[in-house]
């Protein structure tokens, strides 16, 4: 509970952040390479989590450490962007004065052109039905992309192999979507189109995970989660940008907070749908098959937003 309160703020406000400094034409390459931290850190963390729960000592088990050890880095860096995280590029020292010019130019004539077109209050924009049906789509991103990731783990572990081989396979889902990320995010930008995009990742999660579950053979399911991580991992650098294009300032802080609040509670829905379905029916088909049920209902509405 103490851990889901203190990183609430983190990844919306960040979101939030890159706005302030990154013109429309670069958000999702930008948002890609930020969020490149998440699988790498699963490729990086599955295997050294695996190690982690055969450490023991001072009468802790090794889930215990597991969880001090991968927690200690981020009060170090949550430290270190306190000290040197720039609010402003008017604030930045790094940068020139004509740069802080033309970027504060770029960024105050993209912010008129949003609130000629459409100006939204603070209320207005939390109950907009746009945001609400961003929320949606982030919700069925994350019931997909939780509900997987969560069960990875015990559904490689099903293949027969060992805890420190069950981290290494783990990871390679990761490595796809790392990739995926980044490659479909630039194209993302070069075209300026993101519905589509994002519309496509979320079949590629469908395909990819529904198959999975329908497929015995280990090989051919784990071909499948890679290609089912390239659709989700691509999704949030491509999605983010929709509902900046058209909120600005406090609107656009808590629009896009509303988004991920809501959109988050599906880190409670996808791994309990996919638990009582184990538990229902003995395997990951049917868990597997509604978390791919819920990749189409957000490409299907994502296609649909105005």
């Amino acid at each position: 509970l103490l851990l889901g309160a203190c990183e609430a703020g983190f990844f919306p406000g960040i979101i939030f952040y890159l706005t302030l400094w990154f013109p429309a034409v670069y958000r999702a390459r930008v948002i890609s390479l930020f969020m490149l931290a998440i699988p790498i850190s699963s490729i990086i963390g599955s295997p050294i989590s695996g190690l982690l729960l055969g450490v023991s000592g001072w009468g802790l088990d090794g889930w215990q450490w597991l969880f001090i050890l991968e927690g200690l880095p981020s009060v170090v860096v949550g430290i270190g962007v306190l000290i040197y995280l720039t609010d402003f590029p008017r604030q930045a020292g790094w940068l020139q004065q004509d740069e802080i010019s033309w970027l504060e130019g770029v960024q105050a004539a993209e912010k008129r052109n949003k609130e000629e077109a459409e100006h939204l209050s603070l209320l207005q924009a939390l109950t907009d039905p746009r945001i609400l049906l961003c929320a949606l789509v982030y919700f069925c991103l994350n019931a997909a992309s939780y509900g997987v990731a969560f069960f990875l783990p015990t559904i490689i572990k099903g293949f027969g192999v060992s805890d420190s081989m069950t981290g290494l396979l783990a990871a390679l889902p990761f490595v796809f979507g790392a990739i995926g990320m980044v490659v479909l995010g630039r194209h993302s930008d070069r075209t300026m189109e993101r519905k589509g995009h994002v519309a496509v990742a979320l079949l590629m999660a469908t395909i990819g995970v529904g198959l999975s579950g329908l497929i015995a053979s280990p090989v051919a399911v784990m071909a499948l989660l890679c290609f089912a991580q390239i659709g989700i991992s691509a999704v949030p650098p491509m999605f983010w940008p929709l509902p900046a294009s058209f909120l600005t300032g406090a609107s656009a802080a808590a629009g896009i907070a509303a988004i991920n609040s809501l959109g988050n509670l599906s880190g409670f829905a996808g791994p309990s749908a996919m638990g009582y379905l184990k538990g229902l029916t003995g395997t990951f088909t049917a868990g597997l098959l509604l978390l791919a049920g819920c990749a189409l209902l957000g490409a299907i509405v994502v296609v649909l937003l105005r």
